[in-house]
Protein backbone atom coordinates (compact mmCIF):
# COMPACT_ATOMS: atom_id res chain seq x y z
CA UNK A 1 0.00 0.00 0.00
CA UNK A 2 0.81 3.52 -0.46
CA UNK A 3 2.44 5.64 2.50
CA UNK A 4 -0.18 8.27 1.65
CA UNK A 5 -3.35 9.17 0.08
CA UNK A 6 -5.78 11.97 -0.53
CA UNK A 7 -9.58 11.46 0.90
CA UNK A 8 -11.82 12.60 -2.05
CA UNK A 9 -14.94 13.39 -0.14
CA UNK A 10 -15.13 16.94 1.76
CA UNK A 11 -12.87 17.94 3.14
CA UNK A 12 -10.10 17.21 0.51
CA UNK A 13 -7.16 15.68 2.64
CA UNK A 14 -3.62 14.22 2.33
CA UNK A 15 -3.93 11.22 4.64
CA UNK A 16 -1.37 8.49 6.17
CA UNK A 17 -2.85 5.06 4.87
CA UNK A 18 -2.19 3.35 8.28
CA UNK A 19 -4.39 5.40 9.67
CA UNK A 20 -7.36 4.55 7.57
CA UNK A 21 -10.06 1.64 6.96
CA UNK A 22 -9.16 1.17 3.21
CA UNK A 23 -10.56 -0.71 1.33
CA UNK A 24 -9.63 0.67 -2.44
CA UNK A 25 -8.16 3.60 -3.72
CA UNK A 26 -7.16 4.67 -7.61
CA UNK A 27 -4.31 5.44 -8.98
CA UNK A 28 -3.70 8.57 -11.47
CA UNK A 29 -1.42 8.57 -13.96
CA UNK A 30 -1.13 11.33 -15.92
CA UNK A 31 1.74 14.47 -17.41
CA UNK A 32 3.42 17.05 -14.79
CA UNK A 33 3.89 19.17 -18.15
CA UNK A 34 6.62 21.74 -18.46
CA UNK A 35 5.73 24.12 -15.41
CA UNK A 36 6.71 27.13 -13.41
CA UNK A 37 7.37 26.30 -10.12
CA UNK A 38 4.31 28.51 -9.12
CA UNK A 39 2.03 26.58 -11.04
CA UNK A 40 2.73 23.35 -9.42
CA UNK A 41 0.80 22.16 -6.51
CA UNK A 42 2.79 19.32 -4.74
CA UNK A 43 3.38 18.16 -1.14
CA UNK A 44 6.06 19.71 0.57
CA UNK A 45 8.16 19.45 3.91
CA UNK A 46 6.33 23.01 4.78
CA UNK A 47 2.71 22.59 4.01
CA UNK A 48 2.53 18.76 5.05
CA UNK A 49 0.25 19.01 7.94
CA UNK A 50 -1.63 22.31 6.18
CA UNK A 51 -2.40 19.78 3.45
CA UNK A 52 -3.50 17.10 6.28
CA UNK A 53 -5.90 19.45 7.85
CA UNK A 54 -7.49 20.43 4.01
CA UNK A 55 -6.80 20.82 0.36
CA UNK A 56 -8.77 23.44 -1.33
CA UNK A 57 -10.48 21.69 -4.03
CA UNK A 58 -10.67 24.82 -6.32
CA UNK A 59 -6.80 25.51 -5.96
CA UNK A 60 -6.03 22.25 -7.23
CA UNK A 61 -4.78 21.89 -10.91
CA UNK A 62 -7.84 20.53 -13.34
CA UNK A 63 -6.04 17.14 -13.96
CA UNK A 64 -6.50 16.40 -10.32
CA UNK A 65 -9.58 17.95 -9.66
CA UNK A 66 -11.18 15.87 -12.49
CA UNK A 67 -9.51 12.83 -11.32
CA UNK A 68 -11.29 13.63 -7.99
CA UNK A 69 -14.23 13.79 -9.89
CA UNK A 70 -13.92 10.84 -11.35
CA UNK A 71 -12.87 8.44 -8.17
CA UNK A 72 -16.19 9.79 -6.51
CA UNK A 73 -18.18 8.83 -9.19
CA UNK A 74 -16.44 5.94 -8.84
CA UNK A 75 -17.91 5.82 -5.74
CA UNK A 76 -14.69 5.33 -3.97
CA UNK A 77 -12.87 7.57 -1.32
CA UNK A 78 -9.07 7.37 -1.87
CA UNK A 79 -6.75 8.40 -4.48
CA UNK A 80 -3.05 8.08 -5.03
CA UNK A 81 -1.63 11.47 -7.22
CA UNK A 82 2.14 11.08 -6.97
CA UNK A 83 2.93 14.87 -6.55
CA UNK A 84 0.75 15.50 -3.69
CA UNK A 85 1.20 11.82 -1.78
CA UNK A 86 5.24 12.39 -2.01
CA UNK A 87 6.85 14.91 -0.10
CA UNK A 88 8.77 16.09 -3.25
CA UNK A 89 11.60 17.88 -1.51
CA UNK A 90 12.36 15.08 0.66
CA UNK A 91 14.98 12.67 -1.29
CA UNK A 92 14.77 10.34 1.40
CA UNK A 93 10.77 9.84 1.00
CA UNK A 94 11.28 10.22 -2.57
CA UNK A 95 13.34 7.50 -2.79
CA UNK A 96 11.32 5.41 -0.62
CA UNK A 97 8.01 5.82 -2.36
CA UNK A 98 9.49 5.69 -5.84
CA UNK A 99 10.72 1.87 -4.76
CA UNK A 100 7.13 1.23 -4.22
CA UNK A 101 5.29 1.91 -7.58
CA UNK A 102 4.49 -1.69 -7.91
CA UNK A 103 2.52 -2.13 -4.62
CA UNK A 104 1.22 1.71 -5.17
CA UNK A 105 -0.56 0.69 -9.02
CA UNK A 106 -0.98 -3.48 -8.85
CA UNK A 107 -3.23 -1.94 -5.49
CA UNK A 108 -5.08 0.57 -7.00
CA UNK A 109 -9.01 -0.62 -7.67
CA UNK A 110 -8.04 1.20 -11.46
CA UNK A 111 -5.62 3.42 -12.76
CA UNK A 112 -6.87 6.66 -14.39
CA UNK A 113 -4.67 7.93 -17.34
CA UNK A 114 -5.31 11.54 -18.15
CA UNK A 115 -4.50 10.76 -21.75
CA UNK A 116 -5.69 13.68 -23.44
CA UNK A 117 -3.73 16.37 -20.62
CA UNK A 118 -0.43 17.64 -21.77
CA UNK A 119 0.23 19.05 -17.87
CA UNK A 120 -1.69 19.34 -14.39
CA UNK A 121 -3.33 22.45 -15.48
CA UNK A 122 -5.20 20.91 -18.71
CA UNK A 123 -7.51 18.69 -17.28
CA UNK A 124 -9.27 15.54 -19.50
CA UNK A 125 -12.91 16.17 -18.65
CA UNK A 126 -13.48 19.12 -21.23
CA UNK A 127 -16.08 18.95 -24.08
CA UNK A 128 -15.73 17.21 -26.64
CA UNK A 129 -16.07 18.21 -30.71
CA UNK A 130 -19.25 17.30 -32.04
CA UNK A 131 -19.30 13.90 -33.46
CA UNK A 132 -21.03 13.91 -37.14
CA UNK A 133 -23.96 11.58 -37.47
CA UNK A 134 -26.13 10.87 -40.80
CA UNK A 135 -29.50 9.34 -40.05
CA UNK A 136 -30.30 6.13 -42.46
CA UNK A 137 -34.14 4.67 -43.22
CA UNK A 138 -34.31 0.85 -43.88
CA UNK A 139 -36.95 -0.56 -46.17
CA UNK A 140 -37.98 -1.90 -43.35
CA UNK A 141 -38.63 1.58 -41.61
CA UNK A 142 -36.25 1.25 -39.08
CA UNK A 143 -33.97 4.02 -38.79
CA UNK A 144 -30.20 3.24 -38.49
CA UNK A 145 -27.53 6.26 -37.37
CA UNK A 146 -23.83 6.13 -38.96
CA UNK A 147 -20.70 7.89 -37.83
CA UNK A 148 -16.86 8.00 -38.46
CA UNK A 149 -15.33 5.39 -37.01
CA UNK A 150 -13.30 7.08 -34.29
CA UNK A 151 -11.41 3.67 -32.05
CA UNK A 152 -8.06 4.01 -32.41
CA UNK A 153 -6.55 3.11 -29.27
CA UNK A 154 -2.92 3.35 -30.86
CA UNK A 155 -3.13 7.28 -31.86
CA UNK A 156 -5.30 7.89 -29.42
CA UNK A 157 -3.33 6.87 -26.14
CA UNK A 158 -0.08 4.95 -27.59
CA UNK A 159 1.38 8.03 -29.53
CA UNK A 160 -0.18 10.27 -26.84
CA UNK A 161 1.95 12.67 -24.98
CA UNK A 162 1.80 10.59 -21.80
CA UNK A 163 3.04 7.88 -23.19
CA UNK A 164 6.21 9.44 -24.11
CA UNK A 165 6.67 10.23 -20.17
CA UNK A 166 9.06 7.64 -18.63
CA UNK A 167 6.88 6.54 -15.59
CA UNK A 168 3.97 5.41 -17.50
CA UNK A 169 5.36 2.07 -19.12
CA UNK A 170 5.27 0.59 -15.69
CA UNK A 171 2.33 2.30 -14.71
CA UNK A 172 0.43 0.93 -17.47
CA UNK A 173 2.09 -2.56 -17.13
CA UNK A 174 1.39 -2.61 -12.79
CA UNK A 175 -1.63 -1.55 -13.57
CA UNK A 176 -4.53 -4.12 -12.96
CA UNK A 177 -7.18 -2.02 -14.98
CA UNK A 178 -6.90 1.20 -16.50
CA UNK A 179 -9.47 4.14 -17.62
CA UNK A 180 -7.97 6.47 -20.43
CA UNK A 181 -9.72 9.86 -20.75
CA UNK A 182 -8.57 10.81 -24.48
CA UNK A 183 -10.33 13.65 -26.60
CA UNK A 184 -12.46 11.90 -28.39
CA UNK A 185 -13.47 8.90 -26.10
CA UNK A 186 -12.98 6.36 -23.27
CA UNK A 187 -11.00 3.46 -23.63
CA UNK A 188 -11.14 0.62 -20.86
CA UNK A 189 -7.89 -1.60 -20.95
CA UNK A 190 -7.52 -5.16 -18.74
CA UNK A 191 -6.31 -8.58 -18.89
CA UNK A 192 -9.37 -9.15 -21.29
CA UNK A 193 -8.64 -6.29 -23.76
CA UNK A 194 -9.47 -2.64 -24.65
CA UNK A 195 -12.94 -1.86 -24.72
CA UNK A 196 -14.03 1.76 -26.25
CA UNK A 197 -16.99 4.10 -25.61
CA UNK A 198 -18.13 3.07 -28.76
CA UNK A 199 -18.85 -0.68 -27.40
CA UNK A 200 -16.17 -2.26 -29.93
CA UNK A 201 -13.58 -4.18 -28.56
CA UNK A 202 -10.20 -4.11 -29.32
CA UNK A 203 -7.13 -6.43 -28.86
CA UNK A 204 -3.66 -5.93 -30.02
CA UNK A 205 -1.82 -9.38 -28.99
CA UNK A 206 2.13 -7.89 -28.82
CA UNK A 207 0.65 -4.78 -26.72
CA UNK A 208 -1.76 -6.48 -24.65
CA UNK A 209 0.15 -7.32 -22.28
CA UNK A 210 1.38 -3.99 -20.88
CA UNK A 211 -2.76 -3.62 -19.67
CA UNK A 212 -2.17 -7.20 -17.97
CA UNK A 213 -3.32 -7.53 -14.22
CA UNK A 214 -1.38 -10.48 -14.29
CA UNK A 215 1.63 -9.19 -16.14
CA UNK A 216 4.18 -10.25 -17.16
CA UNK A 217 2.34 -13.58 -17.74
CA UNK A 218 0.11 -13.04 -20.76
CA UNK A 219 3.24 -11.81 -22.06
CA UNK A 220 5.17 -14.82 -21.52
CA UNK A 221 2.94 -16.81 -23.24
CA UNK A 222 2.88 -13.96 -26.21
CA UNK A 223 6.79 -14.59 -26.37
CA UNK A 224 6.69 -18.54 -25.47
CA UNK A 225 10.66 -19.94 -24.26
CA UNK A 226 11.41 -15.54 -25.27
CA UNK A 227 11.36 -14.14 -22.21
CA UNK A 228 14.63 -12.12 -22.79
CA UNK A 229 12.81 -10.97 -25.93
CA UNK A 230 10.20 -9.63 -23.17
CA UNK A 231 12.95 -7.79 -21.38
CA UNK A 232 14.73 -6.20 -24.46
CA UNK A 233 11.52 -4.90 -26.05
CA UNK A 234 10.26 -3.67 -22.43
CA UNK A 235 13.88 -1.64 -22.02
CA UNK A 236 14.57 -0.72 -25.68
CA UNK A 237 11.06 0.90 -25.69
CA UNK A 238 11.80 2.40 -22.13
CA UNK A 239 14.88 3.49 -22.82
CA UNK A 240 13.63 6.08 -25.74
CA UNK A 241 10.91 7.77 -23.23
CA UNK A 242 11.08 11.24 -21.45
CA UNK A 243 12.22 12.33 -18.31
CA UNK A 244 12.00 15.77 -16.60
CA UNK A 245 14.55 15.25 -14.08
CA UNK A 246 17.10 12.51 -16.08
CA UNK A 247 17.97 10.90 -12.85
CA UNK A 248 14.76 9.39 -12.51
CA UNK A 249 15.52 6.46 -15.64
CA UNK A 250 16.90 4.61 -13.21
CA UNK A 251 14.30 5.14 -10.90
CA UNK A 252 10.96 4.99 -13.10
CA UNK A 253 11.90 1.25 -14.00
CA UNK A 254 12.22 0.01 -10.14
CA UNK A 255 9.07 -1.67 -10.33
CA UNK A 256 8.86 -3.08 -13.32
CA UNK A 257 12.13 -4.39 -12.77
CA UNK A 258 11.18 -5.89 -9.28
CA UNK A 259 7.72 -7.74 -11.53
CA UNK A 260 10.07 -9.27 -13.80
CA UNK A 261 12.73 -10.45 -11.31
CA UNK A 262 9.96 -12.16 -9.44
CA UNK A 263 8.89 -13.84 -12.52
CA UNK A 264 11.86 -14.99 -13.34
CA UNK A 265 13.09 -16.48 -9.57
CA UNK A 266 15.79 -14.47 -9.56
CA UNK A 267 17.55 -11.20 -8.62
CA UNK A 268 17.37 -7.94 -10.56
CA UNK A 269 19.47 -4.42 -10.54
CA UNK A 270 20.71 -1.97 -12.69
CA UNK A 271 17.81 -3.30 -15.66
CA UNK A 272 19.95 -6.49 -15.37
CA UNK A 273 19.04 -9.86 -13.72
CA UNK A 274 21.00 -12.24 -12.32
CA UNK A 275 20.25 -15.59 -14.29
CA UNK A 276 20.61 -13.58 -17.72
CA UNK A 277 23.24 -11.17 -16.88
CA UNK A 278 25.63 -12.32 -20.07
CA UNK A 279 22.44 -11.24 -22.17
CA UNK A 280 21.43 -8.15 -19.99
CA UNK A 281 24.67 -6.31 -20.76
CA UNK A 282 24.71 -6.91 -24.67
CA UNK A 283 23.45 -3.36 -25.21
CA UNK A 284 24.38 -0.43 -27.19
CA UNK A 285 23.30 2.30 -28.67
CA UNK A 286 20.55 2.54 -30.97
CA UNK A 287 21.90 2.70 -34.51
CA UNK A 288 19.04 4.66 -36.00
CA UNK A 289 18.64 7.28 -33.40
CA UNK A 290 22.10 8.04 -33.26
CA UNK A 291 22.26 10.79 -31.13
CA UNK A 292 25.34 10.35 -28.47
CA UNK A 293 24.54 8.84 -24.85
CA UNK A 294 26.00 11.27 -22.13
CA UNK A 295 26.08 9.88 -18.62
CA UNK A 296 23.18 11.41 -16.15
CA UNK A 297 24.30 13.14 -13.02
CA UNK A 298 23.13 11.32 -10.14
CA UNK A 299 21.46 12.61 -6.92
CA UNK A 300 24.20 12.23 -4.08
CA UNK A 301 24.49 9.03 -2.56
CA UNK A 302 23.24 6.99 -5.65
CA UNK A 303 25.55 5.67 -8.39
CA UNK A 304 24.49 3.73 -11.39
CA UNK A 305 27.90 1.61 -12.71
CA UNK A 306 28.64 2.81 -16.68
CA UNK A 307 28.07 -1.02 -17.73
CA UNK A 308 24.40 -0.84 -16.95
CA UNK A 309 22.20 1.65 -19.96
CA UNK A 310 20.38 3.24 -16.91
CA UNK A 311 23.83 5.42 -16.08
CA UNK A 312 22.98 7.55 -19.50
CA UNK A 313 20.65 9.34 -21.66
CA UNK A 314 19.73 7.82 -25.43
CA UNK A 315 17.69 5.04 -27.00
CA UNK A 316 19.31 1.56 -26.46
CA UNK A 317 19.11 -1.83 -28.76
CA UNK A 318 20.35 -5.05 -27.69
CA UNK A 319 22.48 -7.14 -30.11
CA UNK A 320 20.31 -9.52 -32.26
CA UNK A 321 21.48 -12.64 -31.41
CA UNK A 322 20.33 -16.30 -31.66
CA UNK A 323 21.05 -17.27 -27.74
CA UNK A 324 21.24 -20.90 -27.68
CA UNK A 325 24.10 -20.86 -30.27
CA UNK A 326 25.88 -18.53 -27.80
CA UNK A 327 28.35 -19.99 -25.64
CA UNK A 328 28.55 -17.76 -22.63
CA UNK A 329 32.59 -17.01 -21.35
CA UNK A 330 31.45 -16.85 -18.00
CA UNK A 331 35.29 -17.60 -17.39
CA UNK A 332 36.44 -14.30 -19.11
CA UNK A 333 34.20 -12.07 -16.43
CA UNK A 334 32.29 -12.13 -13.00
CA UNK A 335 29.24 -11.39 -12.37
CA UNK A 336 28.50 -8.77 -10.07
CA UNK A 337 25.60 -10.37 -8.77
CA UNK A 338 26.07 -11.99 -5.33
CA UNK A 339 25.20 -16.22 -5.43
CA UNK A 340 23.15 -16.02 -2.91
CA UNK A 341 19.33 -15.02 -3.94
CA UNK A 342 16.17 -14.12 -2.67
CA UNK A 343 13.67 -15.38 -5.39
CA UNK A 344 10.90 -14.99 -3.42
CA UNK A 345 11.08 -11.16 -2.71
CA UNK A 346 12.53 -10.55 -6.53
CA UNK A 347 14.74 -8.50 -4.94
CA UNK A 348 15.68 -5.08 -7.31
CA UNK A 349 16.81 -2.33 -6.22
CA UNK A 350 19.06 0.63 -6.66
CA UNK A 351 21.74 -0.20 -4.19
CA UNK A 352 21.80 -3.98 -2.97
CA UNK A 353 24.39 -6.11 -0.77
CA UNK A 354 23.79 -8.75 -3.23
CA UNK A 355 24.72 -6.48 -6.48
CA UNK A 356 28.10 -4.69 -6.54
CA UNK A 357 28.48 -2.12 -9.35
CA UNK A 358 32.18 -3.46 -10.15
CA UNK A 359 32.24 -5.57 -13.28
CA UNK A 360 35.04 -7.33 -13.19
CA UNK A 361 36.81 -9.14 -16.73
CA UNK A 362 39.58 -10.18 -18.09
CA UNK A 363 40.65 -7.31 -20.93
CA UNK A 364 42.26 -8.54 -23.90
CA UNK A 365 44.66 -6.35 -26.72
CA UNK A 366 41.80 -6.18 -30.06
CA UNK A 367 44.07 -6.18 -33.27
CA UNK A 368 42.04 -4.26 -35.50
CA UNK A 369 43.62 -0.59 -36.75
CA UNK A 370 41.55 2.11 -36.00
CA UNK A 371 39.33 2.74 -39.04
CA UNK A 372 39.01 -1.18 -38.29
CA UNK A 373 37.67 -0.04 -35.08
CA UNK A 374 35.58 2.50 -35.47
CA UNK A 375 33.54 0.30 -38.23
CA UNK A 376 32.88 -2.99 -35.88
CA UNK A 377 32.48 -0.89 -32.35
CA UNK A 378 29.29 0.75 -31.59
CA UNK A 379 30.11 3.90 -28.77
CA UNK A 380 28.18 5.52 -26.35
CA UNK A 381 29.49 9.04 -28.11
CA UNK A 382 32.02 10.13 -30.61
CA UNK A 383 35.46 10.25 -29.03
CA UNK A 384 39.28 10.22 -30.83
CA UNK A 385 40.05 6.13 -30.81
CA UNK A 386 43.97 4.89 -29.87
CA UNK A 387 43.33 1.97 -31.08
CA UNK A 388 47.21 0.67 -29.36
CA UNK A 389 45.27 1.11 -26.07
CA UNK A 390 41.44 0.11 -26.85
CA UNK A 391 40.16 -3.44 -24.41
CA UNK A 392 37.58 -5.75 -24.42
CA UNK A 393 36.48 -8.32 -22.56
CA UNK A 394 34.64 -11.32 -23.99
CA UNK A 395 30.87 -12.10 -23.39
CA UNK A 396 29.98 -14.68 -25.56
CA UNK A 397 31.12 -16.87 -28.77
CA UNK A 398 28.99 -18.39 -31.69
CA UNK A 399 28.90 -21.91 -30.64
CA UNK A 400 29.44 -23.03 -34.76
CA UNK A 401 27.27 -25.52 -36.60
CA UNK A 402 27.66 -29.00 -34.82
CA UNK A 403 26.22 -30.65 -37.54
CA UNK A 404 29.09 -29.69 -39.70
CA UNK A 405 32.14 -29.84 -37.82
CA UNK A 406 32.57 -25.93 -38.27
CA UNK A 407 33.16 -23.67 -35.48
CA UNK A 408 32.77 -19.75 -36.24
CA UNK A 409 35.19 -17.63 -33.82
CA UNK A 410 32.72 -15.14 -33.67
CA UNK A 411 32.89 -12.55 -30.28
CA UNK A 412 30.61 -10.48 -28.49
CA UNK A 413 32.02 -7.86 -26.18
Amino acid sequence: MPTRLVRVTEPVQLVESNSVDLSHYVALSHCWGQLADHERFCLFRNNYFRLQESIIFDRLPRTFRDAIAVTRGLGIEYIWIDSLCIIQDDARDWESEASKMEEVFSAAYCTISAASAQSSLDGFLSPRSHRPCVQLQTLESETIYVCPHIDDFHRHVELAEINRRGWVLQERALSRRSIYYTSTQLYWECGEGIQCETLSRLYNSKAAFLGDANFPRSALDYYRDGRLLLVQDLFEKYSALAFTVASDRAVAILGLQKRLARAFKTQAAYACFESYFARSILWMRDREHGAEMKSINQPPGRHIPSWSWLSKVGKIQFMDLTFEKIEWMTGDFQSPFAKQMDVQSGLSTLTSATCTTVLRGLAKDLAMTREELGSFVQFDHEQELDAELFRAVAIGRDKGDETTGSTDESKYH
